[in-house]
């Protein structure tokens, strides 16, 4: 399988289970965007984008898909242009990127993160009701020369995971370790 098709099967597997998430629920709102009430940003904007809210007795009350199943094949290693990439079996609402380098200046992700995130709703809603963007970016964090950071791709396109792989490359990464080792038993 080609990088983009195991990506294109993550989508789906992800996108099927959201589906049958929303089968029963039609009285709430999907997707909305929240701005998090907190001193500490862990993450980026301070904005995630939730599965679904719904009020029951006066209280709002948050609902989180947590798909079971994921696409499950043997750690792929390639190039993609000069950057060697490890592919591991991931979650797409939990995908987690390890790039071997520091950054001091992340504003190619921000810039990433502001696309897709789409806080101004300019991105359609396609036939599913689906907004096509992700849901959250967690703060990155750095250490012993490598920089980490994990993506709720919610029901972005493939074109996102894309891009952001292309913004890595051209940050002039050697190596870029995409996995969900933490969601994975």
């Amino acid at each position: 399988m080609e990088f983009e098709e195991i990506i294109t099967h993550q989508r789906q597997s992800f996108v099927k289970q959201l589906k049958s998430f929303y089968e029963n629920r039609k009285e709430g709102a999907r997707e909305i965007l929240m701005a998090l009430d907190s001193e500490e940003e862990t993450l980026l904007f301070k904005l995630y984008r939730i599965d679904y809210l719904i009020k029951v007795d006066g209280e709002f009350k948050i609902e989180e898909l947590s798909p079971d199943t994921y696409s499950n094949h043997p750690p792929i290693n390639f190039t993609y242009g000069e950057m060697r990439v490890e592919l591991n079996p991931f979650f797409w609402h939990g995908c987690e990127f390890i790039i071997d380098k520091e950054y001091k200046d992340i504003d190619w992700l921000k810039s990433w993160t502001k696309t897709w995130l789409d806080e101004e709703e300019t991105i359609p809603v396609d036939r599913d009701g689906f907004t096509g963007t992700i849901h959250s970016v967690t703060y990155p964090t750095s250490e012993n020369q490598k920089t980490k950071f994990t993506v709720d791709l919610g029901t972005a396109p493939v074109d996102s995971f894309m891009d952001l792989v292309n913004c890595i490359k051209e940050t002039g990464a050697d190596r870029l370790i995409i996995n969900s080792f933490d969601l994975i038993d």
